[in-house]
């Protein structure tokens, strides 16, 4: 593998869980039905969001491993 193939996976793989963990629990929380509710509740859909957008993100690394993608 060359270095910028290595680079671009490992450029993807970050900006993945950048959005995925930072960006889009930030955007669901901003959501109307969200933001109007109470606060526990808007906890617990943004960390089921936040902990299945990192739970997909360690499986697809698994996949791509077990592939040799990465």
């Amino acid at each position: 593998m060359t270095w910028t193939t290595a680079s671009l996976k490992a450029a993807a793989i970050v900006i993945y869980f950048v959005l995925a963990t930072v960006w889009l629990p930030d955007f669901v929380l901003a959501l109307g039905f969200i933001e109007g509710s109470s606060d526990v509740v808007g906890d617990l859909v943004v960390s089921a969001v936040w902990g299945a957008a990192l739970f997909g993100g360690m499986w697809a690394l698994r996949i791509g491993q077990r592939r040799g993608l990465i």
